[in-house]
């Protein structure tokens, strides 16, 4: 058995003091009587309040596509909608950086498939939507991205970091009183009409980033 070391020194100063009375009788035995009994100890911390943040927030963890016509024969095409993605400011005014923007990127692994087969991420795009942009005008959707099966300047697919969203400037959308901001995307897999059938998955990341203005463009 154990005792602090407070509980043990008053424990020898009472036992010091008794051996004037108990002269020379002997030390009692203590014996255990039943079982050992628990007492839980619990108790609830509250987070300590600190400076606000900016976070990113997603509404869902997979979305589906499904196919539907595309107009062409020799291409397959899928569609889907990205979950919803909020940003989220709580940070006081005079705590955001000045001449700071912040931004959501998307970027897209290749599909992969059954039997080693796979699908270039190149073969999906996007057409981001914002779904509340605030009322200041400040917060604004990316281009649309189109797949490798299109044509065009934009037929590059998710392969690197796509814009989603973005404020041109974080101060002064949270200076109008605005402290979350949400969209979404139209998703879209286009494929060769010879692709393997199959069950395919892809994981496509979506990232948050504050830079400064003079630091160029997502």
């Amino acid at each position: 058995m154990k005792f602090s070391h407070g509980a043990a020194a008053r424990i020898a100063a009472a036992t010091l003091g008794g051996l004037v009375l108990v002269g020379t009788a002997g030390a009692a035995v203590a014996a255990e009587v039943g079982d050992d009994q628990n007492v839980d100890v619990n108790v609830q911390i509250a987070p300590v309040d600190g400076p606000g943040s900016l976070s990113l927030t997603v509404a869902g963890t997979s979305s589906t596509l499904t196919e539907s016509a595309s107009g062409n024969p020799e291409v397959r095409q899928f569609d889907g909608t990205l979950p919803t993605v909020t940003v989220t400011d709580t940070r006081d005014l005079e705590d955001i950086p000045a001449d700071h923007f912040w931004y959501v990127v998307g970027q897209a692994s290749a599909f992969s498939g059954p039997n080693g087969a796979s699908i270039p991420a190149a073969n999906l795009g996007w057409t981001p939507n914002l779904v509340d942009e605030g009322e200041t005008g400040l917060v604004l959707e990316g281009d649309k991205v189109d797949t490798a099966e299109d044509t065009g300047a934009n037929a590059v697919g998710l392969v690197d970091k796509e814009l989603l969203y973005a404020a041109f400037e974080s101060a002064a959308v949270k200076a109008e009183g605005e402290t979350s901001w949400t969209a979404n995307a139209a998703l879209v897999l286009k494929t060769g009409a010879d692709v393997t059938p199959g069950a395919y998955s892809s994981k496509l990341t979506l990232s948050l980033f504050e830079d400064a203005i003079d630091a160029g463009q997502p």
